[in-house]
């Protein structure tokens, strides 16, 4: 039975089940408000029959949908609908398909609305999961809702539709929790409820990784899909015969040489001595505009960081940091003068001061408790001491 004096913290997540083996940063999260003994309860939305004909990695979650299970302390539900919308691409069909989201958004489910009843918090993913914003807000008053900006809906090829209703409802929201500074600039219609919540580490999950997965030689290692740019790979594969790439998750095999090596998605702690031993690491994002703000929000990218892995990936995402290496797509020589830059630069100590997930968590749920949110902040800037969540359960309860 969940413990009634713990405050609940609802997370509503548009492409990730707790359940996957690919492993995005909300389930990070979850894990560290499990740890900080808050009641976690993780819903999946965006899954039907389309989900089917799309290949999503949650259908092998089919037939347990639409029930609770509890994981790891986390009680997981994957909502399966009828339908879901979603953006096709062509502007008349997308045009035509708005009415579908307010359909989506009322969708009757008697499981979500007590969980969001319930909650003291409520965390809403960049996605589909906004058109549940405000229904959160009509049946609960109380609760904090925080929309976490992982990614630019832009970015990610999300529907109009979603940002039109991030807007409309924009008083719902006590506050918009974003990955990077550069993604502000899309919220200057909410500035005084917007903050930046960076990425963390479970410092435990690097504790033990275990002996090296490589034979030897040189070796390079990229993990997950977002925005893949297999070509990079055909270009870089083919200019350094001797180095072993390693492609872990990134969302299917292509035609490349023999020294690309692909695996499919893993446990996040199995993908870790991949990195721990790899020479350099790649996060080959395919070319987007305004996508500039990856260079703070990317996941590998910032493991590689506290690793001591140097970077290769497009110049976008380099930023401010010294150990990453850019090139532009498809410029072959500029690919080539990347990779060699990285193996020259090596391994180096690594980035001790990044935040652990509890302190994102702390940070996501009462972001106005910490000085180092503000937008533009020094992002090791010292902290204010963070609520207790019963302290910030007794706050949410007393709001009108």
């Amino acid at each position: 039975m969940p413990n009634s004096r713990k405050p609940k913290v609802v997370i509503v997540s548009g492409v990730h089940d707790y359940r996957t083996p690919r492993r995005g940063s909300i389930q990070a999260v979850a894990d560290a408000l499990v740890r900080l003994h808050y009641e976690v309860c993780f819903i999946s939305v965006r899954f039907s029959p389309i989900s089917l004909v799309k290949g999503d990695h949650r259908a092998f979650l089919w037939s347990r949908a639409n029930r609770a299970e509890d994981i790891d302390g986390v009680q997981c539900y994957l909502w399966r609908t009828p339908f879901h919308p979603f953006r096709c691409g062509i502007d008349a069909l997308d045009a035509t398909a708005r009415p579908l989201f307010s359909a989506y958004a009322h969708l009757p489910n008697r499981f979500i609305d007590d969980a969001l009843r319930a909650a003291s918090y409520i965390v809403v993913e960049s996605g589909l999961g906004i058109m549940l914003i405000h229904r959160a807000r009509q049946l609960n008053g109380h609760a904090r809702i925080i929309y976490r900006g992982s990614d630019a809906l832009h970015t990610i090829g999300a529907p109009p539709a979603l940002d039109a209703e991030l807007r409309r409802h924009a008083s719902d929201v006590d506050a918009y929790c974003l990955l990077a500074d550069k993604m502000a600039a899309d919220f200057r219609w909410a500035a005084n409820k917007t903050y930046t919540v960076p990425l963390g580490v479970h410092r435990g999950d690097f504790a033990d990784i275990g002996p090296s997965p490589y034979a030897g030689g040189t070796n390079a290692v990229t993990v997950g899909s977002m925005l893949f740019d297999r070509s990079f790979f055909q270009h870089a594969a083919e200019s350094f015969p001797d180095i072993q790439f390693h492609l872990i998750g990134t969302g299917g095999t292509f035609e490349a040489p023999a020294n690309v090596r692909h695996y499919h998605e893993m446990p996040f702690k199995a993908t870790l001595p991949y990195l721990k031993y790899a020479d350099f690491g790649i996060a080959a994002y395919r070319p987007q505009a305004n996508s500039g703000y990856l260079a703070q929000s990317s996941l590998k990218l910032m493991q590689y960081e506290y690793l001591g892995l140097p970077a290769v990936c497009p110049d976008y995402a380099v930023g401010a940091s010294p150990n990453r290496f850019g090139y532009v797509a498809d410029d072959r020589a500029g690919i080539e003068r990347a990779i060699g830059r990285a193996l020259a630069h090596g391994r180096f100590a690594g980035d001790a001061n990044v935040l652990s997930w509890e302190e994102v968590a702390e940070r996501l749920l009462n972001p106005e408790l910490f000085e180092d949110t503000a937008v533009g902040a020094a992002r090791r800037a010292p902290g204010r001491v963070p609520a207790t969540p019963l302290q910030a359960e007794t706050r949410a309860a007393t709001r009108s």
